[in-house]
C-alpha cells in the first residue's frame, strides 16, 4: 500500500449515500474526483472490476471494532490490488432541531450506536433508538423528521451536506477511534519506499506448527509483520485462510 493522491479525472466507487465516512475518505483521497455511490462493499469491488470506476474505496479496519470481514472476503475473491490507504478519524455528532433535554428519539446506525453507547447511557438514557442503514441515512431521517423530539448521530460531513443543526459534537466514547480505508484498483502500485503489502495465505491442509512455520518464513528474512488475521475459508468447517500485512513492497 502507498499513500498517493488520485488524479482529478478518476472516478471513485465508494459506499453511499452522501455523508458516510466512506464518502469522507473518498474526498480526502481525491477532492475533485467523480464519485460513484453504491450500496454494499461488494458493489464497490464489482464497479472497479467491471471498469465502471477506475478505483474504489472500502473500509478495512476500525480501531475499536476490528477488521471488516466483508472487505477481506471480497479481496480474496476479486483480482484487484490495494493501492493506498486512508485513515479517517471517526467523529460522531448529535444533530436535531431541539436541545439535549428535548430529545425523545435518535436515528443512529448500529455500529455508530455501539461507538457512542456510553454517551447514550449518560446523557440520553430515556431516548428511543431508531436504527438506520448508514450515518447518511440517519442524516436523511432527521432532515425528514425535523420535530423537536427527534435527533440523529451523523458525521461532520453530513452536517454540512444536509445543513443540520448541531446539538453536541464528538460524542464517540473513544477519542482515538479511527477507520482505515483502502483504495482498490486493477493496477499494481509501484514501490515508494514507504510501502506495506497485504497477502492471503491459503494452507493446503492443517497440521501442528503450521502457523509457526508460515510466520518463520517472514522472520528469517527480517520482514516485519504489522497484522495477521484468520478467516473461515468458506469451505469445510475448521479450514481457515490467513491475511497478513507486512512492511515493504510486494
Amino acid at each position: 500500500m502507498k499513500n498517493k493522491k488520485a488524479g482529478n479525472r478518476a472516478r471513485i466507487a465508494t459506499l453511499g449515500p452522501e455523508g458516510t465516512f466512506s464518502h469522507q475518505a473518498a474526498l480526502r483521497y481525491s477532492p475533485k474526483a467523480s464519485l460513484l455511490f453504491v450500496k454494499t462493499v461488494r458493489d464497490v469491488f464489482e464497479a472497479v472490476h467491471s471498469s465502471k470506476a477506475s478505483c474504489g474505496i472500502v473500509p478495512l479496519e476500525n480501531s475499536l471494532s476490528g477488521t471488516i470481514g466483508q472487505t477481506l472476503d471480497w479481496l480474496l475473491q476479486f483480482p484487484l490490488h490495494i493501492g493506498a490507504e486512508i485513515v479517517v478519524p471517526v467523529q460522531h455528532c448529535l444533530v436535531g432541531f431541539g436541545n439535549l433535554s428535548s430529545v425523545k428519539t435518535v436515528f443512529v446506525q448500529p455500529q455508530t450506536y455501539e461507538q457512542c453507547e456510553s454517551f447514550f447511557r449518560r446523557r440520553l438514557p430515556h431516548a428511543a433508538i431508531q436504527l438506520t442503514g448508514s450515518n447518511a441515512d440517519s442524516a436523511r431521517a432527521i432532515a425528514q423528521n425535523n420535530g423537536k423530539g427527534n435527533a440523529a448521530v451523523v458525521s461532520k460531513l453530513a452536517i454540512q451536506l444536509y445543513r443540520l443543526p448541531l446539538i453536541e459534537k464528538n460524542i464517540q466514547d473513544n477519542e482515538h477511534n479511527v477507520t482505515r480505508f483502502v483504495v482498490i484498483g486493477k493496477e499494481s502500485p509501484q514501490p515508494t519506499g514507504k510501502d506495506r503489502t497485504s497477502v492471503v495465505i491459503i494452507p493446503k491442509g492443517d497440521r501442528p506448527g503450521l502457523l509457526f512455520d508460515l510466520l518463520g518464513y517472514f522472520a528469517k528474512r527480517s520482514i516485519n509483520l504489522t497484522k495477521i488475521e484468520s478467516r473461515p475459508s468458506k469451505g469445510n468447517l475448521g479450514e481457515y485462510v490467513f491475511f497478513i500485512d507486512f512492511e515493504g513492497h510486494q
